[in-house]
């Protein structure tokens, strides 16, 4: 019985509804009555038929506003609706379709069109059924973003507001996975008591933890960006003033909100405004404007990208060598060896607008292959040292840590006269590998230098595990050291501290005398900047 599909039958002549009884009741279908519109429309609500056959012209209330009723309940906006109807009026039929009916059926009726018909209906509303199945969020029986994403390609105009409960993953975390859902039922339930009264003919759309949407075809174009905004800040200002009681608990809680409309892929852009929001902890953000930035910069990554790829085609990867200045023999005894791409107009472009967006692409190695390779090039040019960068991702990398070792394994004397800088930053992550690649490279005489010491990544721990042989201050501590006193206590700090260990120290950055004069002073034992000389392509 559970799964037999049901058929409502609407007219207010008992004769009609006996005659379609008779004709489906070998067809398998639970079959109910109603007498008129308003009964239907309360039959509907108790018993949710799968098929509906509705008479055009009764008392009470008429099939078409009977159908334009129950089509303003969600949860029937796809059932199917039969008119059975003896009118022929083309106007009629218009009429019919206007208030959301599916088919027709004449009256006086065929006994087997009408079995034919409400089986192809019923077999529609399966479908219909396994489709809500899987286009409803299970924790809050809400449309969820697979409806969301087809709703909007049945807008004419989508107006869509998307918003998170702020750390929403911490409630997860900190209350349990079962709280969290909970709150957010009870989110659900109190969302149209929040929002501006222009967002209360909305769908809620519930798209992934925590986050929800608002969808509204603005059918006459008449909200603008300024209108939805206010209705966000409307809505952002109500969430954060609420409490949420549960268990007899108060929950306070949060959002960001992103506002999207007049765009092809509304959602994306939504979605994309929304991550933007959350990040830059901003409350609102129109999200057309994010996409515009966006869309800019992945153009010019695009042209960044080509720039790079014809660079290494046509051997335009460089190194420049920067002089590092021993303040203690008053000689050049290093260089560092950076980066360079030559264009196609012939200017030297600094790292500073490639380097990143090589590292996100396939380019980023072969960055790194060509300038070891004119580092231990430059070699054959200088009896200096050569200082060369590399970070946690190329010691990573096998092609890269084969062809650093290679070398100094098949060039004994040259590897004694490598520096190899460790760049610090998040990525270092596997310290046994970087730890193996360190007690290698020293075991053949290289150096081992910690870049950028005293910035956001590096501490004093780091120094146990790579155990460093020089330590180069970070620039941003150094450039302003003649007028910052709090720069010159931390760089003393750490110069007093490598002293003690026995590690030498670089100060980089430096581009005046004032600032080479303090360096000395604190007795760093190496400079390195704009004063000494900038990078050059001629290492002599």
């Amino acid at each position: 019985m559970e799964n037999k599909l049901l058929i409502l039958i609407v007219d207010d002549m008992k004769d009609n509804r006996l005659i379609i009884k008779m004709a489906l009741k070998k067809e398998g279908y639970l079959l109910e009555e109603a007498s008129n519109g308003q009964e239907a429309l309360q039959k509907c609500q108790e018993l949710k038929p799968d098929v509906i056959l509705m008479d055009a012209i009764m008392p009470v209330m008429d099939g078409y506003h009977a159908t334009e009723a129950i089509r303003k309940i969600e949860e029937f906006k796809r059932t199917p609706i039969l008119m059975i109807t003896s009118l022929n009026e083309k106007s009629d039929k218009i009429k019919a379709l206007k208030a959301g009916v599916n088919d027709f059926i004449s009256k006086p009726f065929d006994k087997y069109e009408l079995v034919a018909r409400c089986n192809s209906y019923a077999n529609l509303s399966k479908i219909n059924k396994q489709y809500i199945s899987v286009s409803k969020n299970p924790n809050t029986d809400l449309p969820n973003k697979s409806a969301l994403l087809n709703d909007i390609k049945l807008c004419k105009n989508p107006k869509i507001v998307l918003f998170r409960i702020q750390d929403y993953e911490l409630l997860e975390q900190f209350y349990t996975n079962k709280i969290a859902i909970k709150i957010e039922e009870k989110f659900t339930k109190i969302i149209f008591d929040l929002v501006a009264p222009d967002c209360k003919d909305a769908r809620l759309y519930h798209t992934s933890e925590g986050e929800f949407a608002l969808l509204k075809d603005d059918i006459k174009n008449i909200i603008s960006s300024e209108i939805l905004y206010k209705n966000c800040i409307f809505l952002y200002n109500n969430v954060k003033n609420k409490i949420i009681l549960l268990d007899n608990y108060e929950y306070d809680i949060s959002i960001s909100l992103s506002f999207a409309q007049n765009t092809k892929h509304i959602f994306e852009q939504a979605r994309m405004g929304l991550n933007h929001a959350i990040k830059e902890n901003m409350d609102v953000v129109f999200a057309n404007e994010i996409a515009k930035k966006v869309q800019k910069e992945a153009q010019n990554n695009v042209k960044t990208i080509q720039m790079v790829r014809k660079a290494l085609n046509d051997e335009k990867v460089i190194s420049y060598f920067q002089p590092i200045y021993n303040n203690k023999t008053k000689k050049i005894e290093k260089h560092e060896s950076l980066v360079r791409i030559i264009d196609e107009d012939s200017k030297v472009i600094s790292p500073f607008f490639f380097l990143d967006i090589a590292k996100k692409g396939k380019y980023y190695t072969q960055i790194t292959k060509k300038v070891l390779q004119n580092s231990f090039n430059a070699l054959e040019s200088t009896t200096t040292d050569i200082s060369i960068n590399i970070s946690a991702t190329d010691i990573e990398d096998k092609h890269i840590n084969k062809l650093i070792l290679d070398f100094c394994k098949n060039n004994p004397k040259k590897a004694k006269r490598v520096v190899f800088e460790l760049l610090e930053d998040e990525s270092f992550k596997d310290f046994s590998a970087v730890k193996e690649f360190i007690k290698t490279v020293k075991s053949y005489g290289s150096i081992i230098a910690i870049d950028d010491f005293g910035s956001g990544y590096s501490n004093f721990e780091r120094l146990l595990d790579f155990q460093p042989d020089i330590l180069k201050i970070d620039g941003s501590l150094i450039k302003n050291i003649d007028k910052n006193q709090f720069s010159r206590d931390i760089v003393e700090t750490i110069q007093n501290f490598a002293t003690k260990i026995g590690v030498k120290t670089v100060a980089e950055f430096v581009s005046s005398e004032a600032i080479f004069n303090i360096v000395n002073e604190i007795g760093i034992d190496y400079t390195q900047g704009y004063f000494i000389d900038e990078p050059r392509a001629n290492i002599n």
